[in-house]
């Protein structure tokens, strides 16, 4: 693709985040957790579609 070439979509348009919802985002955020949740995400590599698709179907029915 050439630099110079339009882009094929246009991009998302960004918002600015009102400031009740990132004070909500602040207060129930907890770094911590989801730092261990990353590491054992990369410990175990994660699911496989397998591990879950019947809960995911169950929850559509």
């Amino acid at each position: 693709m050439n630099p110079d070439d339009p882009l094929p979509f246009e991009p998302f348009r960004r918002e600015p985040v009102p400031p009740d919802i990132l004070e909500w985002a602040r207060q129930t955020f907890d770094k911590e957790e989801y730092l261990a949740q990353v590491r054992e995400l990369e410990a175990t590599g994660g699911l496989h579609l397998e591990d879950f698709i019947a809960e995911l179907e169950a929850r559509v029915r």
